[in-house]
């Protein structure tokens, strides 16, 4: 674990190998919890306890337990499954996958020199949640730039206007500077339009060293299930 930690640390790790690193370290704790979580069952209710002389623990089941501990087994598979996002619907793990990350704006953009209230309480708004909020005062922004654009684009979908996420995402398309990010939000929109054709042909475009590239190949292995 603090091989992990350390690991963390490092200021050259890539996007893939931190994914890793913190699935793997979500999964040990998980594994944690449930472990203490059926020891102290075992323990109150069917006193069932580790000799401390022993490592090993010898028990003679009965057949009532043998049913419990079967079903235990088999809701913490499915709370694993359920806790690694698992899903069959390319839509719900879309969502899944915008809840689980954090989106601020950085704040004002650089390069511009004119101070635009809209535009400071358009990121304000963003960074407090307030979505709605936020695309409104993106567009009173008198002189827009594609930052603009792109975190108008952003309160839309995290407000759950998925057309006005895609069609404001797709104007700076081709701006270099937010490709894996926009290829990325953009297929999340076009999933949870429920048009899977585009977002699969943009999740095929992130590559293995892009951002998200093994969550784009979740989502591209529930969509050709």
């Amino acid at each position: 674990m603090r091989d992990k930690l350390n690991k963390l640390l490092d200021p050259n790790i890539s996007k893939k190998e931190e994914d890793q690193i913190l699935e793997d370290i979500i999964k040990i704790k998980h594994d944690e919890a449930l472990k203490t979580k059926w020891r102290g069952v075992l323990s109150n209710k069917y006193k069932i306890t580790r000799n401390e002389n022993n490592s090993n623990m010898t028990i003679k089941f009965s057949n009532t337990l043998k049913i419990i501990l079967a079903t235990a087994a088999c809701i913490s598979i499915l709370i694993t499954i359920q806790f690694f996002g698992a899903s069959s619907n390319p839509s719900d793990l879309a969502q899944q996958y915008l809840n689980e990350q954090e989106i601020l704006h950085p704040g004002a953009s650089k390069g511009i020199e004119k101070r635009d209230e809209s535009r400071t309480l358009a990121i304000q708004a963003f960074n407090n949640g307030e979505y709605d909020k936020s695309s409104k005062y993106f567009q009173s922004i008198e002189t827009i730039n594609d930052e603009d654009l792109y975190y108008e684009g952003l309160a839309f979908l995290l407000n759950s206007k998925y057309t006005e996420a895609i069609q404001k995402l797709e104007t700076i398309k081709s701006n270099e500077r937010f490709k894996q990010e926009l290829n990325w939000y953009l297929s999340l929109a076009y999933l949870l339009d429920k048009q899977n054709e585009k977002a699969e042909k943009l999740l095929k475009q992130i590559s293995s060293t892009d951002w998200n590239y093994l969550h784009a190949q979740e989502l591209l292995k529930t969509l050709n299930e």
